[in-house]
């Protein structure tokens, strides 16, 4: 037979996967070992056909994706016969591959090469991809040595698992392939290569044919309102603070919203929601009241960041970002995403004075994408019904939070919410376990806690960096339990783990007790203790404060088993002793008091405010000083100085500096 399709000798197992599903490729390798091999026939053109024992008939034609092939058996999309004709045609032509690179090396994966090729896509195809081109949006472009390249688009995700053929890359959004997504990569790819060859992973903004390359995010109508509604609403925040009624912030929020929306600017919108719910839940009394000082200092820094990327631009310079990535212009509010598996990573109950409900994370192993589920009950149900008891798509809560899901009809909106379909919408649900964690990739699953600081330390700051997935969720390895501790006075239980290789290997856990999972401090006691069934992996939600890194766990994977602590149904043992209490130095000290003056100004008004707090800011500035902290200490000054007409963007700016300061990764430079 002739060798005519190097694409397919190119698909690996998880590429295989990705274009079909698990199920389809176990059962296929399954029957070809048993005997239950096809007979092939290679037409001149390259088309192959399968012939199958049981009279069925698979014909895949050159330049057509997998899905496309034709198949005579009764399945109505994709199935085991398309699978089985590619895996029998890699063991007749085992060790075929092509290969030309150098000895010692592999080919550069170029995308940009298929460039021609999109003229062979539907019209309607290409006339999409342009819309999308003409809102410039960023797509990151990734081209490791020797690796497959891929794109994240705002809300969709393209991978290549073919050199020789566009048709074998994957979408996922509902098309799967051949899509205005994969068009817009190819076309992303091939400019960003005639720009800087040979690059391995950049943010590439799109050429469009009507949006004027210059120009920044206030030189429109639209932005410039923007800007002055968030003004407005920081300036009313900080003036009266946000324990006043919350009819006081309605108009202010509206007006917010109205202008962001208007301006299309996605995560600009998506955090004034954030910063809403956070004044409900604050209201509310909400056991997930979110860090409002960082998401009002980030909102306004966001601003100023897509203002300063414009300038850049402007001046001829490269922009770490464009600015139109920075406020998610353009960025689609929902998509619709093909066949999903989910793997969970985790589940946190909550509750406040009207309802209690949970949120569990999913990551796309595919993808990496991180996507959650939110529900909510009234509050009277919650004795009857635990959250983690409640019925979600057939399936019990506690189940899906520990477990792998298959998701037939999905869509994902900008926030990261799962929005499942009425019908079919999972189709399985099978217990967790270490495998499963272990094919999630980078940088959801790092190495350990050093390799953790480091890619923390990389990252771009939280006010440019999208909206639409919770980003501070890991899963880390666990080598030894050291230490453990119930703090009584701050009802916490503490414990240090070593997780990874290196000389700082020491990962801090912590986590709170509630009373919407009141057993989950019980169970991590219980695991920390065991050794018959030993910690491999945790996966929880970190923070960094005065340098140090610590992780709130989700779930706890043993050699056999995932635990789900917020879905722990009983007491399992008694805590552990205190821990001793680290005490901070007195730099520390000083930023905590700087932490507590900010909140008391959001939470009380700066309007408010009687002499003596002015007094005690004026202490705290010079105690800033003498520990080097001079930019806060000037800041706080100003507090002092102009009360009555002090310009709210101090205030912005002292939070987020005191932010980055507190919350800085450890090795990073203050």
């Amino acid at each position: 037979m002739k060798l005519l399709r190097p694409e397919l000798l190119e698909l690996t197992g998880q590429a295989l996967i990705a274009l079909s599903n698990a199920g389809f490729v176990k059962r296929s390798l399954k029957e070809l070992d048993s005997g239950n091999i096809p007979q092939l026939a290679q037409e001149e053109n390259g088309t192959l056909t399968a012939a199958f024992s049981d009279g069925t008939r698979t014909r895949l034609a050159p330049r057509q994706a997998l899905k496309e092939a034709s198949c005579t058996c009764s399945a109505s999309g994709m199935c085991r016969h398309r699978v089985m004709l590619v895996l029998s045609y890699q063991r007749a032509h085992a060790g075929g591959a092509p290969d030309d690179a150098a000895p010692g090396q592999e080919a550069r994966w170029r995308p940009g090469d298929w460039l021609s090729e999109l003229a062979s896509l539907p019209g309607e195809t290409r006339r999409r991809a342009q819309q999308l081109a003409d809102k410039g949006l960023a797509i990151v472009l990734s081209c490791p040595p020797g690796g497959p390249p891929s794109a994240k688009l705002p809300m969709s995700d393209v991978r290549f698992y073919s050199r020789a053929s566009m048709h074998f890359a994957r979408c996922d959004c509902v098309a799967g392939s051949l899509c205005e997504h994969v068009a817009l990569a190819v076309q992303a790819f091939a400019e960003a290569e005639q720009q800087q060859p040979g690059f391995t992973h950049l943010v590439w903004q799109t050429r469009s044919q009507k949006v004027a390359a210059r120009g920044g995010p206030f030189d429109t109508a639209e932005g410039e309102a923007c800007r002055q509604s968030v003004e407005q609403l920081s300036r009313l925040l900080w003036q009266e603070g946000i324990s006043q009624p919350l009819i006081r912030f309605d108009a202010a929020f509206t007006r917010a919203l109205r202008a962001a929306q208007g301006a299309d600017w996605r995560w600009v919108t998506g955090t004034l929601t954030q910063l809403r719910h956070g004044v409900e839940a604050f209201q509310q009394r909400a056991s997930h009241y979110p860090p409002l000082l960082q998401l009002l200092a980030g909102l306004e820094s966001r601003l100023t960041s897509a203002g300063r990327m414009a300038q850049l631009a402007d001046a001829g310079e490269t922009p770490p970002l464009p600015w139109r990535a920075v406020v998610g212009l353009g960025v689609a509010g929902e998509a619709s995403l093909d066949r999903l598996r989910l793997v969970s990573l985790g589940m946190r109950c909550w509750q406040d004075r009207q309802q209690y409900g949970l949120r569990i994370w999913f990551s796309d192993p595919d993808t990496g994408n991180i996507l959650h589920l939110t529900r909510g009950w009234p509050l009277a149900e919650q004795a009857q019904s635990p959250a983690w008891t409640r019925r979600l798509f057939t399936f019990q809560a506690g189940s899906l939070a520990g477990g792998k899901i298959i998701s037939r009809a999905a869509r994902r909106r900008a926030d990261g919410e799962l929005a499942l379909e009425t019908r079919h919408r999972l189709s399985s649900c099978v217990p967790l376990t270490p495998d499963a964690w272990r094919q999630l990739p980078a940088p959801l699953r790092q190495p350990g806690v050093a390799a953790l600081r480091d890619y923390l330390r990389q990252r771009p700051p939280a006010c440019v960096r999208p909206l639409d997935q919770v980003d501070n969720l890991f899963i880390l390895p666990v080598d030894g339990v050291i230490v453990q501790g119930w703090d009584a006075a701050r009802q916490r239980l503490e414990a240090r783990v070593y997780s990874g290789e290196g000389e700082n290997n020491i990962l801090p856990l912590s986590l709170a007790a509630s009373a919407s999972a009141p057993w989950a401090i019980e169970r991590m006691a219980a695991l920390l203790e065991q050794s018959d069934d030993p910690l491999v992996m945790v996966s929880g939600l970190v923070s960094a404060s005065h340098g140090q890194l610590t992780l709130e766990p989700l779930v706890m994977m043993t050699a056999t088993r995932a635990w789900v602590l917020d879905a722990e149904p009983q007491a399992v043992g008694p805590l552990p002793a205190a821990l001793p209490s680290p005490q901070p130095d007195e730099a520390s000290r000083c930023l905590g008091r700087c932490r507590a003056l900010l909140i008391h100004i959001l939470h009380n008004g700066l309007r408010y405010q009687q002499h003596a707090f002015f007094q005690d800011a004026q202490t705290l500035a010079a105690d800033l000083a003498e520990y080097g902290f001079t930019h806060l200490a000037r800041l706080l000054r100003q507090l002092h100085e102009k009360r009555a007409d002090l310009p709210i963007s101090t205030l912005n700016t002292l939070a987020l500096l005191y932010l980055q300061l507190e919350n800085r990764v450890p090795g990073a430079p203050v």
